[in-house]
């Protein structure tokens, strides 16, 4: 059962062929069985021709030969013929013999084969020779078969098959050769029909590369299919260059709400959480008051919690906007320092191991290096249990500096892996610890300031077995020894 399988793949293979291909394949094929057909027609009738031609001849070679020989006088019966005879049979082309119908004897010329004793007159076959039998009679009012007999002209075939065999060679010759020819021109007039859709193909396959369709092909001057395709494809672009412009209008007017947004709660949360810490100063240490205190702290927590998510999202619409802030020379070690002291009185159920043994120059935002290594350590600690070791380290080298977050919690899922920078992304896995799951915009922020310092952030395995989380920044080349002003160390 290969072989059939075979078949049925091979008879499938022309559907790999580009559309030129296959084009001029048909216009071949078309082409081939025409002249096929044409050329069995023509080389039939040629060869015919030939044949009916060559038998002529020779009958007429041999009609000639026994009109001489009537004409020899003394023509008697039983006796040889004059010598007149054989000077004519001696003059032949080609092999010829006499047989005399009185002694039924033949009389031949030098190196002619046996034709044998004819019954009649007509053209055959005799060995490699055509023949040509004909009768032989002296001029005379009655027919006298004592004076008569049969001239057996002979023609050998091997010329005639030769002129045969070159009518059907010229006839495949030229067969082929048309075919070849029409292949060609299969080619180039494919390759010129089908530069049209070769111009659309690489339109597409250069709007996929750059996501622009504000390309405008120009129509062809024929008024065709390809100029309709033409046209709806134009038409198609124009479509969606206006979609994407209305896109992107409603994106940017989404960014500049969602930042206008964030700067405007800023001014109002700035003035609430005041007059609740100032409200819960003055409650401080009245018992009568106890309910009320209670209140306002926790409306100052949910103050606060507002605070931290309108400066996130101002981060990412600032993000989203391409603005970005004032860089200078900073040391990421003693960032990554301040951020976990900041973080200890907040984590007293785990252990934060901080490793800086060396400065770590980049160029960047302070604050927002800082909100990096609060969101990744913040993360760890919502999301693993009680007693989880979070190794916090910051290490240079190869022009990078690599500040890496790991821990010997659960890990990550696989599965969760590929979205666990989107945003409004919660992993509240079974180590998470967390009541209130967070606004899901932590590690968003991570990736969006890593790339605005033009960095990277991804995740993967940490040694211990749990999760680790890695940012890589470009090195800075200043020196910035003259900004480190506090001592770097383990916590």
């Amino acid at each position: 059962m290969n072989w059939l399988a075979d078949m049925r793949r091979s008879s499938r293979w022309p559907s790999r062929w580009p559309i030129r291909w296959k084009l001029a394949a048909v216009s071949a094929g078309l082409t081939f069985v025409i002249l096929v057909a044409f050329g069995l027609a023509v080389g039939q009738y040629t060869t015919q021709q030939l044949r009916d031609n060559y038998e002529a001849e020779t009958r007429t070679s041999a009609e000639d030969i026994a009109a001489q020989i009537a004409q020899v006088p003394n023509l008697t019966p039983g006796f040889g013929p004059p010598a007149q005879v054989f000077e004519v049979l001696e003059q032949a082309n080609n092999p010829v013999s006499l047989t005399l119908f009185a002694n039924q004897r033949s009389y031949a010329r030098r190196g002619t084969p046996d034709f044998g004793i004819p019954s009649g007159v007509g053209v055959r076959i005799v060995g490699d020779y055509q023949v040509a039998t004909v009768l032989v009679s002296q001029p005379s009012a009655v027919f006298d078969p004592s004076t008569a007999g049969f001239v057996q002209y002979g023609r050998n075939v091997d010329r005639l098959d030769q002129s045969v065999g070159r009518v059907w060679i010229s006839v495949l010759a030229g067969t082929l050769g048309a075919t070849l020819l029409a292949a060609m021109a299969g080619v180039v007039l494919s390759r010129r029909a089908m530069r049209p859709v070769s111009t659309l193909t690489s339109a597409a396959r250069e709007i996929a590369r750059t996501r622009d369709p504000s390309v405008t092909l120009s129509e062809p001057v024929a008024d065709d299919e390809v100029a309709e395709l033409t046209r709806t494809f134009n038409g198609m672009l124009h479509e969606l260059s206006l979609a994407r412009s209305e896109r992107e209008r409603s994106l940017a007017r989404q960014r500049e709400f969602i930042a206008d947004a964030s700067h405007e709660l800023r001014t109002p949360l700035t003035s609430v959480l005041a007059n609740l810490e100032l409200l819960d100063d003055a409650l401080e240490g009245s018992a009568s008051r106890e309910m009320e205190k209670e209140s306002v702290e926790s409306a100052l927590r949910s103050s606060q919690r507002m605070r931290r998510l309108v400066a996130d999202l101002q981060i990412l619409a600032r993000a989203d906007s391409g603005r970005t802030s004032t860089f200078r020379a900073c040391d990421l070690s003693e960032v990554a320092a301040n951020a976990v002291e900041e973080l200890l009185p907040l984590a007293e159920q785990h252990k934060i191991v901080i490793t800086c043994e060396c400065r770590a120059p980049v160029q960047g935002d302070p604050d927002d290096l800082h909100r990096v290594v609060i969101n990744l350590v913040d993360n760890a600690v919502r999301h693993t249990p009680a007693g989880t070791v979070i190794s916090v380290c910051v290490t240079p080298g190869d022009g990078i500096v690599k500040l890496s977050v790991s821990d010997n919690g659960p890990g990550i899922p696989e599965e969760v892996r590929a979205q666990i920078f989107d945003r409004f992304v919660r992993n509240a896995g079974p180590g998470d610890r967390s009541s209130a799951k967070g606004s899901g915009l932590g590690l968003a922020i991570v990736q969006a300031i890593a790339i605005e310092h033009g960095g990277t952030a991804s995740v993967g395995d940490s040694p211990e077995g749990g999760a680790l989380f890695a940012v890589e920044l470009p090195m800075a080349d200043s020196d910035v020894k003259e900004i480190v002003s506090e001592p770097l160390g383990r916590f």
